[in-house]
């Protein structure tokens, strides 16, 4: 069961599949499904109660929505390893930064082809854009009291706990924190 719209998703285990299988998965990377054929179903939703509702059905979702459906355990290295929280975070940390974007620019090319089990590389980033600089003090300040609430341990916990996202390390907000205090008017 694959997506039958764009998707991140899509993208996100395309590039996986692409990296660490290229003699097997030969469609490359992309936001549309590849492989002509099979059912596909309209977003997470539609993907994840596809699967639900099939018999034998197999398919790719976010695990935040994959709710009690079983989920494959992937081989890292000499193991296999389940998704979570301290894997997608660990696999972050051990991702290439793409230093081109500039000082407060904070953009990863993931690490698919880790042999470390104690990283999860199918992980899909998400990123929040702002200004360094506001017209007036008043948006700067509100701005940057968002951004700091979403880096803080209570934000990325309010972020798990919501929509199951898995929280950033303290590396990475210590190198996100520079960005955030620049912000002003």
């Amino acid at each position: 069961m694959n997506r039958s719209d764009d998707s991140g998703t899509t993208a996100n285990f395309t590039d996986y599949m692409s990296q660490t299988a290229p003699d097997v998965w030969t469609f490359g990377s992309d936001d549309a499904w590849p492989v002509k054929g099979g059912e596909a179903a309209n977003g997470t939703s539609g993907v994840v109660d596809a699967v639900k509702n099939g018999d034998g059905t197999i398919g790719y979702a976010d695990e935040s929505q994959a709710g009690d459906l079983g989920i494959a355990a992937i081989k890292v290295g000499d193991e296999f390893v389940a998704p979570s929280a301290e894997g997608a975070a660990n696999d972050l940390d051990a991702s290439k930064e793409d230093t081109s974007g500039g000082q407060y620019v904070f953009s990863y090319d993931v690490n698919r082809t880790t042999t470390d089990p104690s990283n999860y590389p199918i992980i899909l980033a998400s990123y929040e854009m702002a200004c360094t600089a506001y017209d007036d003090s008043n948006t700067a300040d509100i701005v940057k009291a968002l951004l700091n609430y979403m880096i803080s341990a209570d934000g990325q916990d309010a972020a798990a706990s919501n929509a199951g996202s898995a929280p950033i390390t303290d590396q990475l907000r210590e190198q996100i924190q520079p960005a955030v205090d620049a912000i002003g008017s």
